[in-house]
Parts: structure tokens; C-alpha cells; sequence
């Protein structure tokens, strides 16, 4: 079992159902007499979709509010760390920092049968990623 710790403007935020990471690539693709000619970029955006965010406290709450809020307009890192035990007892970090993050959409879930949960979805200019053994 991996262990998952999501990080947002420096404030650890639990309680998190799901992390979804997706490489913006752009391919172009270019008819030629002698066929396609594929172009890609070596550059790309990237986009982290957080679902189920549940604050345990109000202060917790207000906290991440505040982050959310401001990211609307100023660009902050989002950190995905996780953390695997392979079978032979060996254990690595997976560290994912999106760089110059805005918040791209935000959703709120307010439910009879469960706690009210937000999703947010960032976009990021760049992503600063490692791996290293515990």
C-alpha cells in the first residue's frame, strides 16, 4: 500500500480521494507527398485535479480557502508525494512539484450521506519531479 500526501502552497492537505495528472502535450501533424510528419513541443502544461478534498477543522478550511482564493491570480507549487513499500521491504518517495500553478476550476459537493468535499483542478507551467529510496 502507497501512502499519498498532497502539499498546496506549503500547507499539507489530507483527506483527498484521488490525485489525476495529465501531460498537456501538443502534437501537430503535418500532411506531406511523403506522409505525416509529426511535430511535438518540448515544453508543456500540465494539469492536477484534486477530488474529495475534506478539511478536518475549520481552521484547515479557511486556510485552504485562502490558498484557492489567491491562486486564482498568483501562481504557487502544488507537491503529489508518494510514498511505496515494495515486497521486499524496500521503500522510495515519489515526489511530483507543479511548478507556477493557477487554480483552473473549483467544485463543491455538499451531500446528505457524506462530509462536504471540494474538488479543484490547478494548471501548471512546469513540473520538477524525483525519486529517491527511504
Amino acid at each position: 500500500m502507497a501512502e499519498k500526501l498532497i502539499i498546496i502552497d506549503g500547507v499539507t492537505v489530507g483527506r483527498g480521494t484521488g490525485v489525476k495528472i495529465e501531460d498537456n502535450t501538443n502534437v501537430s501533424s503535418e500532411d506531406t507527398f511523403d506522409g505525416p510528419v509529426l511535430s511535438g513541443m518540448a515544453k508543456t502544461s500540465y494539469s492536477v485535479e484534486i477530488s474529495k478534498i475534506i478539511a478536518p477543522d475549520v481552521e484547515s478550511y479557511m486556510e485552504l480557502r485562502d490558498i484557492l482564493k489567491s491562486m486564482k491570480t498568483e501562481k504557487k507549487e502544488v507537491t503529489i508525494k508518494e510514498t511505496v513499500r515494495g515486497n521486499d521491504g524496500t521503500t522510495y518517495t515519489i515526489s511530483q512539484i507543479f511548478l507556477r500553478c493557477l487554480v483552473e476550476s473549483y467544485s463543491k459537493e455538499l451531500n446528505v450521506d457524506s462530509l462536504t468535499s471540494e474538488t479543484v483542478k490547478f494548471s501548471a507551467e512546469d513540473l520538477d519531479e524525483s525519486a529517491e529510496r527511504n
